[in-house]
């Protein structure tokens, strides 16, 4: 009896210490609980309606011969990604086209669940398919969070274009975040004018190793020509894959107040600001990994 006693106090100074552990193995330990907060779906513009946990982005694409999803979130997003779809009065069933931006545990993670539950075709990069079909990415802090692995059905590569009623979608490149980040572009019409969408894949470091990275060598040359490639994007409406790069909260309140004149996801500034602060970031991380090696 007494040893049992003793084996069980043992556990219980033993556990902070193993929490601690797991906490350090997982660096996205804390941030997923934050990233899949509750969000209530709200319209964007045009036929784009936000379907996504707090933190992490899924947009959903209305078109008259079914649905398109962006994104997958977290593993655990996809149950409440399923539930906004269909409190906007949407079926899963009814989702065709499954689209990627990057392959990463927070943005990949429901696609398989998604893609099972609905039955829609995933597309996704040429670089970034063998993550996906893999479950995990082989550099960079997210190496410590695996993910479902899912198939994917049509691969597409700089400038392929993806198509479902009457809506087109464009996949445009910009390696570094992955190897094979997709951004997808389409153009919509609001109030009889023509605006350019962009559902942005991602360009921050993240933690990613930018020297001697022996799975990605080019990692920092693909940096460096997405920037270049970035900063001659002309945007009007910046769909970003995590709301703070967007400014959702603030803009949100805004559409639901109407205190805005116009939609304020129309922000044409809204991916310059974001690609200076990405490339100022970029360069200093650089500069501090090459002086550490």
């Amino acid at each position: 009896m007494k040893k049992r006693v003793i084996a069980g106090i043992a556990a219980m100074l033993l556990a902070p210490s193993l929490a601690g552990q797991a906490q350090e193995i997982d660096p996205f330990a804390r941030s997923r609980l934050e990233w899949n907060k509750p969000q209530t779906p709200f319209h964007v513009i045009g036929n784009i309606y936000y379907v996504g946990p707090a933190g992490v982005s899924a947009f959903l694409i209305v078109t008259p011969q079914g649905l398109i999803l962006t994104d997958g979130g977290l593993p655990e997003s996809a149950s409440m990604i399923e539930a906004n779809i269909k409190a906007l009065g949407y079926d899963i069933k009814n989702v065709k086209l499954l689209l990627n931006s990057h392959a990463h545990f927070d943005h990949a993670g429901g696609l398989a669940q998604l893609k099972r539950d609905s039955g829609a075709r995933l597309v996704a990069s040429q670089a970034d398919t063998p993550i996906l079909e893999k479950g995990r990415i082989d550099f960079g802090p997210s190496t410590a969070d695996p993910f479902p692995p899912v198939k994917v059905d049509r691969i597409v590569t700089e400038g392929d274009t993806i198509s479902l009623g009457g809506v087109t979608l464009t996949a445009s490149i910009t390696p570094g975040h992955t190897p094979g980040c997709t951004n997808w572009t389409t153009t919509l019409t609001e109030g009889g004018v023509p605006l350019k969408v962009l559902f942005f894949c991602s360009i921050t470091t993240g933690g990613n190793p930018l020297v001697n990275n022996p799975q990605y060598p080019s990692i920092a040359a693909d940096y460096k020509a997405s920037f270049a490639r970035l900063r001659t994007m002309d945007v009007d409406v910046f769909l970003a894959p995590h709301g703070d790069q967007m400014d959702l909260p603030a803009k949100l309140k805004r559409l639901e107040s109407g205190t805005q004149k116009g939609n304020p996801f129309i922000d044409r500034q809204a991916l310059p600001r974001l690609i200076q602060i990405m490339e100022r970031q970029f360069d200093a991380e650089l500069a501090r990994q090459q002086a550490a090696k």
